[in-house]
């Protein structure tokens, strides 16, 4: 199996992770003091090993016009800890389509009051051409439907494929990364696309991990692909703990939509403890360079070293390979700086298109709730109450005297949180700044694949 030994006495590799966000995938004791990682304590097993909801899939049917496939995620549809859904928790959709127009104008006859009243003026194509502005998505939140509070996003098949293919945005490919419930899906769509993004999803995580691995370790490196270079996740307004809160409770839904993605690599075996991943020799490199998404092997046309922050190149890379040989034997700080390049912009250019396209009140509505999921507790309300007494002088000259109770509350922020608030005034300000930073370098990398 293209050099994998099962006994794996190969050392294990001395350079993991680097990043912040996916350090949480390895539990330093075993990395540095062991080469072996003993059997994961089973997880709280959900309730069903496969997504149903036949509700959501008639309220689907019933008020939104036909699409090519469409699925549901979020905590609505995935348990998850620290983040129980309430009467208030929206349940998120994305339709595609192969016509966004088309799509956008069946769904002005029905459903216009879910648009802005900016997106109304301009229209169903003006709403198209707004959806077109990368990374291609249109979003319509806190919209209720037969009582179901949704957030729906419109994506054209054509982006979406391309986003599978190649990792293009990372916006809609990173949610599909995931376990998510298909409520309705076209028999002509390309699913094999889906398949691919699976595939490119597990042997990226493989550059992450050392020789032996859990499937917690897996699954938390693969959900937190998708989180890494988010604009939210950089200024605080996902919940620290979201990776953990997601993979923990669904391990049976990852080990579902990931087994025949595993069973069919030659880059990794199951073993008592979890699992075992081969060596990167050249033959195998040469083999995991073409399952992995064109964009995360960035290589300058002109020949010159690759532009890197953290990772130094002493030497020009002239292919995709040499590129890989040199990441993959050495520190991944590189890959995961490539993830950000990816997700960073799309990320904030989605939410300065939030604005305009749900409308102020809405995108601030809907970033006051990121913030109180990343922080539950820093708002406490306080009641308190007291008498007082109300003098009046009736007709007759009388001197009339009643009491009443006076309710008074209060609203205050724990100091600890003073940070985060702040953070939540000021976000759009930084999305401003982070786009005009990374812009240039981005355009660069876009040009170059």
């Amino acid at each position: 199996m293209y050099g994998l030994h099962r006994e794996c006495r190969r050392p294990e590799l001395k350079q993991l992770l680097r990043c912040r966000h996916l350090q949480t995938a390895l539990n330093p004791k075993h990395s540095q003091q062991s080469t072996v990682i003993p059997a994961t304590p089973k997880p709280p097993a959900p309730t069903s090993t496969s997504l149903s909801n036949p509700k959501l899939e008639q309220l689907v049917k019933s008020n939104f016009p036909k699409s090519r496939l469409c699925f549901a995620y979020g905590s609505k549809v995935l348990h998850q800890l620290e983040n129980l859904p309430t009467a208030s928790t929206m349940t998120d959709l994305i339709f595609v389509t192969d016509n966004p127009a088309g799509w956008h104008e069946e769904n002005f006859k029905t459903n216009k009051h879910h648009y802005s009243l900016m997106m109304r003026l301009l229209g169903p194509r003006g709403v198209a051409l707004v959806q077109d502005i990368k990374p291609y998505c249109f979003f319509n939140p806190f919209v209720e439907v037969d009582g179901v509070l949704l957030k729906y996003g419109v994506i054209s098949e054509t982006h979406l494929l391309k986003d599978l293919q190649s990792w293009d945005t990372l916006y809609i490919a990173g949610r599909l990364h995931k376990p998510v419930l298909v409520l309705h899906q076209d028999p002509a769509f390309r699913g094999t696309y889906i398949t691919r993004n699976l595939r490119s999803a597990l042997h990226t995580a493989l550059l992450f991990l050392p020789e032996r691995f859990s499937d917690i370790q897996l699954f938390t490196v693969i959900c937190n692909i998708s989180y890494c270079g988010d604009v939210r996740t950089l200024l605080k307004l996902e919940n620290h703990n979201k990776v953990k809160n997601i993979v923990e409770p669904n391990v049976e839904h990852f080990r579902n939509l990931y087994k025949s993605i595993i069973d069919e690599s030659p880059f990794i075996e199951r073993t008592d403890y979890g699992y075992c991943q081969a060596a990167k020799t050249e033959k195998n490199l040469r083999i995991m360079e073409k399952l992995l998404p064109p964009k995360l092997l960035y290589v300058p046309e002109d020949g010159s070293r690759p532009q890197s922050r953290t990772f130094p190149f002493d030497e020009k890379v002239d292919t995709k390979h040499q590129l890989l040989r040199k990441v993959a034997v050495g520190d991944y700080r590189y890959t995961e700086e490539q993830i950000q390049k990816i997700l960073l912009i799309p990320s904030v250019v989605q939410s300065f298109k939030g604005v305009l396209t749900a409308g102020l009140f809405k995108s601030f509505k809907y970033s006051k709730a990121k913030l109180k999921k990343a922080n539950p507790k820093s708002v406490a309300i306080t009641k308190s109450a007291s008498s007082e007494k109300l003098s009046l002088t009736n007709r007759e000259g009388q001197l009339m005297s009643t009491e009443y109770t006076v309710y008074r509350y209060s609203v205050s922020f724990k100091s600890a949180d003073v940070r985060n608030n702040f953070v939540f005034i000021i976000s759009f300000l930084l999305l401003g700044l982070l786009y005009v930073k990374y812009r240039e370098e981005y355009l660069e990398n876009e040009a170059g694949v």
